[in-house]
């Protein structure tokens, strides 16, 4: 068997993916010493940290078109350059104003790498997308584990971040001699096929933006409210309703990551082998649902221990990614553009969902905050239940456009160009 020339690239873009787990936690993980140089407070690294987000917001505006016009590779070079600024400029800011530019910077660096490394992923390894993409999510979950573990056992504080910066610029200068799948030519294979079905069929078979491609987007919102609502608030769901102490509710967590971690790999062996990512937007949800409701109605520390495991699983295990997929798959020739909205829809959904916590939980405090805990857990409820009815919508539609058979036309990754 002929082995994929693209093997190294994709080890180099896990390898970022590493990285840029633990640039994710890396401020809140040497926080006090932050706030030593910055002479900041709590709310003021917060407020830093928050930039992220902004920049996760702004970066989708531009970057897809930007990715299909120059490729993949053009931007995750910028993309590591980018990161290398954030970790050197971070631990020589002279205070927090800085630090949230830069954490601004480092949003728009991670827009910038999404729409360089899934697309690159999807084209490098065409037949098995889905588990290339959910692999993304297990390289950022290591990161996130190794990080607190090198920070625990002594590491310098500068040195995590110096360190970072210069694991990131050597594998900038590997990337650049890596070589990367020709994403226009695949992009006009794929709607040279979808006209000929079209021609076949007719324009009713073809993927439409305003259906699907608005659910999957959607979805992208949905999917991830899901999760960012758990991670959140999990620990405070597990104190107020459930009774339990501080070190149990916090217990939680690590329950939905292990959950998490666990489901990236069995999500990426089901639909390596069997399973259609598309299917994965029904069932997760479904289960994901279930799990919230039984935080609604029971208030014991199992129950919650075990719902906590099945979020992480089936909400965090890789769904994001697989939206990805799903919808590069519907709309081949715009791989960048998809995978920029649906981070656009991600990123609104990292700032909407914490947002509207904050304004249920509002001022309570002690006993008063069982009740907007619960009215917490329904608005999980509420993104979990619309998460499957846009499943199901998507997999209809997914039988429509994909349902038919032409002759030589039709292969296992034929797609409409919308």
């Amino acid at each position: 068997m002929r082995r994929n020339p693209y093997i190294p690239t994709a080890g180099s873009i896990y390898f970022y993916f590493i990285l840029y787990g633990m640039a994710l936690i890396i401020v809140s993980q040497n926080k006090s010493s932050l706030m030593e140089m910055w002479g900041a407070t709590d709310g003021q690294i917060a407020f830093a940290i928050s930039g992220v987000g902004i920049g996760k917001i702004i970066g989708p505006a531009f970057a897809g078109f930007v990715s299909d016009k120059f490729g993949r590779k053009a931007m995750l070079l910028t993309s590591l350059l980018m990161s290398v600024v954030y970790f050197a400029g971070m631990v020589n800011s002279p205070n927090y104003k800085v630090g949230f530019a830069l954490s601004v910077w480092f949003g728009l660096a991670n827009a910038i790498l999404d729409v360089g490394a899934y697309p690159a992923l999807m084209e490098a390894f065409p037949k098995k997308a889905g588990s290339a993409n959910l692999l993304v999510k297990a390289a950022i979950a290591i990161g996130q584990l190794l990080l607190p573990i090198l920070v625990a056992g002594g590491l310098f504080w500068k040195t995590s971040f110096y360190g970072a910066a210069t694991a990131i610029g050597l594998c900038f200068i590997l990337v650049c001699f890596l070589k990367f799948p020709d994403h226009k030519a695949l992009a006009a294979e794929a709607k040279a096929k979808a006209q000929a079905i079209t021609a076949v069929v007719g324009d009713k078979a073809g993927a439409k933006i305003w259906v699907e491609g608005a659910a999957l987007v959607f979805f992208g919102f949905t999917s991830v409210g899901t999760f960012w609502l758990a991670q959140n608030s999990l620990p405070g769901m597990g104190e107020n309703i459930a009774g339990m102490g501080e070190a149990g509710a916090k217990t939680l967590v690590s329950l939905y990551a292990t959950g998490s971690l666990i489901g990236v790999f069995t999500n990426a062996g089901l639909v390596a082998r069997w399973v259609k990512p598309v299917r994965l937007l029904v069932v997760n949800p479904i289960i994901t649902t279930i799990a919230y409701v039984l935080l609604l109605t029971s208030d014991s520390p199992s129950v919650f221990r075990v719902s906590s495991f099945l979020v992480g699983f089936f909400a965090a295990g890789g769904l994001f990614q697989l939206t990805v997929v799903v919808l590069a798959e519907f709309f081949p020739a715009r791989k960048g553009l998809v995978t920029s909205l649906i981070g656009l829809a991600s990123g609104v959904a990292a700032f909407v969902l914490p947002f509207l916590t904050g304004v249920i939980l509002g001022d309570a405090e002690g006993a008063a905050l069982v009740g907007p805990y619960r009215t917490v857990v329904w608005l999980g409820i509420a993104v979990a239940v619309i998460s499957a009815l846009l499943g199901v919508l998507v997999n209809i539609r997914h039988r429509i456009v994909f349902g038919h058979d032409v002759a030589d036309a039709a292969s296992p990754d034929l797609v409409a160009a919308g």
